[in-house]
């Protein structure tokens, strides 16, 4: 039986119930979280394809994220005082004026789910908030997301700010969501962007191997 595409077309039409009975049974047959996650990515960028051909609403867009974060619970282990310290240290937020913070908070959960320490400014975040928190966490990375078009000009102001920062050099920048563009990317001198939430999660992960390989 194929639970890989199983659990995909259960994502893709938002039945949870079917979503976590994958999820468990693909855990116990050995599959990989890795695998796992996939299938929930390409599920959720079904529900995505549907949202802009009008069959499914926004609505359908929050209870898409919301299986997607249950689901992933799932592959979490619960932390314990013994366990490691975290790789590496994200501070992620929505612009300002954009409150759609869906992939946000999947990206959030897959870093956690790494042993990242995520920093979560939420939405509708301001450019000087996003500089405050580079001053106070020294992350390794800052996330910049938003859905709408208007967003691309409060990417802008948010990196402008950031590029004056003396701790900017250390701290890699990536822009993600619909706004994000290689265009943007360029023009505001952010180091990376993306759509998928994997590639997203990957990135960082790179980002920390080149940081310690650097150091070591």
């Amino acid at each position: 039986m194929d639970y890989q595409k199983k659990l995909t077309k259960a994502m893709a039409e938002l039945d949870e119930e079917n979503v976590l009975k994958y999820v468990q049974i693909m855990l116990a047959s050995g599959y990989s979280h890795a695998a796992i996650r996939k299938c929930l990515t390409e599920g959720s960028e079904e529900v995505g394809s549907y949202f802009e051909d009008g069959e499914y609403f926004i609505a359908d867009l929050i209870v898409s994220g919301m299986i997607y974060q249950h689901a992933l619970s799932l592959l979490i282990p619960p932390l314990e005082s013994g366990d490691p310290r975290p790789v590496g240290r994200a501070v992620i937020g929505v612009v300002e004026g954009d409150i759609h913070d869906i992939g946000k908070d999947i990206v959030v959960s897959l870093l956690r789910s790494e042993r990242f320490e995520v920093i979560d400014l939420g939405v509708d975040v301001k450019p000087q908030r996003f500089v405050h928190a580079l001053r106070t966490y020294h992350p390794n990375i800052i996330l910049l997301s938003g859905l709408l078009s208007a967003s691309v000009s409060a990417v802008a102001r948010t990196m402008k700010e950031l590029n004056a920062e003396p701790g900017r050099r250390d701290t890699i920048i990536y822009i993600g969501g619909q706004c994000a563009s290689e265009q943007l990317c360029t023009q505001t001198g952010a180091d990376n962007w993306g759509y998928d939430t994997i590639y997203t999660v990957d990135f960082c992960k790179k980002v920390i191997e080149n940081s310690y390989a650097k150091n070591n």
